[in-house]
């Protein structure tokens, strides 16, 4: 199982990553979509901070197990801050178009738009990966992952069932990728 990504051999935190974020992201995705269907709530800020608390602790309880690479993988910080500085930009520049729109049509345009961003994010870095000597199948991962999410971001809107639970089909559908991309790379 240690396999998992790859970079296990070297750095065997982070095969277990893969698997803590795939579900913290369909957690939160869900807790947002309650935030969008019910409004601001009280226990829907706990759940998502609760969400977000925990993530991290587990996280910082397996990189404490271990050293983390100085050298020679590309920096996830430097990566998240630019998916998220591109969701920043598509919130800003789009703001006067969701004005104009109704929810339900709100909704579609921010889930399209951040699945496409979201995507394209993980589509480049499994590219970059590759100017990493790390191997292929990992690299596949993200760049599946990246497909799978804008696949996902462009289809939900058409499925009727899928109305108003959006949000959380898509961090269904991203926990649902983690998970079976964990399953398949632990045994390579």
């Amino acid at each position: 199982m240690k396999g998992a990504m790859g970079l296990a051999s070297e750095h065997p935190y982070w095969w277990r990553f893969w698997i803590v974020e795939g579900i913290c992201t369909g957690l939160l995705f869900a807790v947002v979509q309650f935030w969008l269907r019910e409004g601001f709530r009280p226990w829907i800020a706990v759940a998502f901070a609760g969400v977000i608390g925990c993530g991290e602790l587990a996280k910082r309880r397996l990189k404490s197990s271990d050293e983390p690479p100085t050298t020679g993988l590309p920096s996830q910080q430097r990566w998240f801050l630019a998916v998220l500085a591109g969701l920043g930009v598509l919130i800003v520049g789009l703001r006067p178009v969701f004005d104009a729109l109704d929810a339900t049509n709100s909704v579609r345009l921010a889930l399209v738009s951040a699945g496409a961003v979201v995507g394209v994010g993980y589509v480049l870095m499994g590219q970059l990966l590759a100017a990493y000597d790390i191997r292929a199948v990992d690299q596949y991962a993200f760049i599946g992952g990246g497909v799978w999410i804008m696949a996902l971001s462009a289809a939900i809107p058409y499925v009727p069932l899928l109305e108003g639970w959006e949000y959380a089909a898509l961090g269904a559908g991203i926990a649902l990728h983690h998970v079976g991309t964990y399953a398949i790379l632990s045994r390579y």
